[in-house]
């Protein structure tokens, strides 16, 4: 017989604002809000509960909650300290199994079936957990514990913040008729309203639509309702496996000493790594360049960037300043390359302390050129390679073009 899995969901509790009160002392208890200072444009990207509970949470304009709550802490914030502090959560998770899902960044899923004969029970476990993480970072977490990844966010939402859940089979069979299918995985907003509309409001009155009637209005998402609202979530938790890094880089046929087409060439190069990592939706810590002389000697650097990032418009300046670095001899140059580091998940946080416009219009260029080709559009500082490479539908054909993963 298959063994039962235990699936936990963590979440660590108003993140950002945790850390921050982890960071100084003087700050728990109070009011706190990441995001920007007082008058400052943008919006609320963490607000500590002691925040949310006097009307302030995320999304709410700088103006508006500076206006409600003018005495509370106004940060920032450093994303480089938030994803260090994220980190070790994450080892952690790891010392008590492999399988961690991050979906964002404060807040996991974690397959605990291999811990089942490590504890008491499954409330012991948790408590270790929470322990663990509070004794070595002082942040706090809601822990919530079942069978499947739906009912282990069922359990985690029950007890906020500090909470600790256990759902078990029996508990979960009661609840099931009456689940509310706003509950129910990946039911957003529109879709509960055209639910509702059909009278349906819970996951026993979502049994009784017919199957071909859910895949007629939701396609894909209402074959998977269909088995959610008789308990069954067969959605597994997926270790990490990305890659470590993702590069690029091209030997040419003539040695150069052409700044402008040397330039041009690296900026190409950070453009198809800038792509491949929007295609995995990662983000860069640190990005390397390195170049090899006419001579075969080789000189490389890298940079750590003040925030992660996948777009050309942030991290083209850190590429510019370590080639002005390394390219000191006045010699030909035979090969070029640029690897991004450090790559993370990118998170809705991690975005939010990005430039939105360099984002969107990094986006944006992707899309257009998916759909009429590379040359469609492109900037002018790639411009030196027109005379040099062989354009081709996606690009430029470089000699040696390679690209990890």
């Amino acid at each position: 017989m298959m063994e039962k899995r235990i699936i936990a969901l963590v979440d660590m509790n108003a993140f950002l604002a945790s850390v921050e009160q982890a960071l100084n002392p003087d700050l728990v208890g109070k009011p706190v809000i990441v995001g920007g200072e007082p008058g400052t444009r943008g919006i609320v990207i963490c607000a500590s509960y002691e925040a949310r509970k006097l009307g302030v949470a995320f999304g709410v304009p700088l103006a508006e909650a500076y206006r409600r709550l003018p005495h509370a802490a106004f940060l920032r914030g450093d994303i480089k300290i938030y994803m260090d502090y994220w980190k070790a959560v994450q080892d952690t998770f790891d010392e008590y199994t492999p399988l961690v899902e991050p979906v964002s960044m404060d807040e996991a899923y974690l397959d605990l079936t291999g811990c089942r004969n490590r504890f008491k029970n499954l409330t012991t476990l948790g408590l270790s957990l929470k322990a663990d993480i509070k004794t070595r970072l002082n942040l706090r977490c809601s822990v919530g514990i079942s069978v499947s990844k739906m009912f282990a966010k069922i359990a985690c939402n029950m007890r906020k913040p500090d909470g600790l859940t256990v759902i078990g089979e029996k508990r979960m069979r009661e609840m099931l008729p009456g689940l509310p299918i706003r509950q129910i995985p990946n039911v957003g907003y529109k879709s509960e309203r055209l639910l509702k509309e059909l009278g349906v409001h819970t996951a026993s009155e979502l049994r009784e639509v017919p199957r071909p009637v859910l895949d007629d209005l939701f396609g894909v998402r209402g074959a998977e309702w269909h088995k959610y609202a008789r308990g069954i979530d067969e959605r597994k938790v997926k270790g990490q496996r990305g890659p470590k890094t993702v590069s690029r880089e091209t030997t040419f046929n003539a040695d150069s000493v052409d700044p402008k087409f040397l330039e041009g060439t690296l900026y190409y190069l950070l453009e198809r790594v800038c792509l491949r990592l929007r295609e995995l939706d990662l983000v860069a810590g640190r990005i390397g360049v390195k170049l090899r002389y006419v001579d075969f000697s080789s000189v490389d650097d890298v940079r750590t960037m003040r925030f992660p990032s996948n777009t050309e418009g942030e991290i083209h300046p850190y590429v510019k300043n370590l080639f002005e670095k390394i390219y000191t001899r006045k010699t030909g140059v035979r090969h070029l390359g640029i690897t991004a580091m450090n790559l993370s998940p990118a998170f809705r946080q991690i975005k939010l302390f990005e430039s939105e416009k360099s984002f969107d219009l990094a986006r944006s260029l992707d899309k257009v050129r998916s759909g009429l080709g590379y040359h469609s559009v492109f900037t002018g500082r790639t411009m030196p390679l027109k005379d040099k490479f062989r354009e081709v539908t996606d690009g430029y054909e470089l000699r040696t073009p390679s690209l990890s993963q």
